[in-house]
């Protein structure tokens, strides 16, 4: 087991958060002394004069993760929008130094740290000049990528397109997560067996209001697999 992941999605809304608690509260009740890191939230609801970082929130809640949900967020913006336009409305851009310190600060408080990517696995962070993807940031931590993908139609061209593009960023795919799997939905199985097939990666079922997450992907072998026919 390496000492973190990188949960990076298909697209937008598709349940990276849902699978990043599912996969902290696992690990910690397993053992581990998991933690939780996002590098930018855009979309954080406002009481107040105080900004609440929801994805956070929800993985610190879910995991019984100790302190303030902001102390896991590296950037929190209010704008529901892509990072980069958020930060550029903020007057506050998104920096890699200031993210490598706050990655830092969490990571001397854990042995595991399960990174939440924001958006899809192609998100824009910063383009003013200096140009910042999601895929730097994971990159620059590290970390292998669990691919979180949709069940249902879409799922294989989704699923084998966002591998192809890690690929060729450099990144490794450990596994390819199928959220809100229906193992009795015929569509679903098949899905999980393309998907396995062009891509040549492990998938993980992950099922509608599940309680707990197989780690055991985290190290099953010494080498993930590569991808195969694209």
């Amino acid at each position: 087991m390496t000492n973190g992941i990188f949960i990076a999605g298909t697209g937008t809304d598709i349940g990276k958060t849902y699978v990043s608690a599912l996969l902290v509260s696992s690990l910690r009740a397993g053992g581990v002394n998991a933690g939780y890191f996002k590098p930018a939230l855009s979309g954080a609801e406002r009481r107040g004069d105080a900004l609440i970082p929801g994805d956070a929130a929800y993985v610190c809640a879910r995991a019984g993760l100790p302190g303030d949900p902001m102390d896991y967020v590296a950037y929190c913006y209010e704008p529901a929008v892509s990072p980069h336009l958020a930060a550029l409305r903020a007057g506050r851009p998104i920096k890699r130094a200031e993210i490598d310190r706050r990655f830092r600060a969490v990571q001397s408080r854990f042995d595991f740290i399960v990174a939440e990517g924001c958006g899809g696995i192609f998100c824009p962070l910063r383009t003013d000049g200096e140009t910042l993807l999601l895929t730097d940031v994971a990159a620059m931590l590290g970390f292998e990528l669990l691919l979180v993908a949709p069940s249902g139609l879409g799922a294989i061209n989704a699923a084998v397109l966002a591998a192809s593009y890690a690929a060729r960023r450099g990144l490794t795919v450990r596994a390819i997560a199928l959220n809100q799997f229906d193992e009795h939905d015929p569509m679903h199985q098949d899905n999980r067996r393309q998907i396995e097939r062009f891509t040549g990666l492990p998938t993980l079922c992950i099922p509608r209001d599940a309680r707990n997450m197989d780690i055991s992907f985290l190290g099953c072998a010494d080498k993930p697999a590569v991808l195969h026919y694209i």
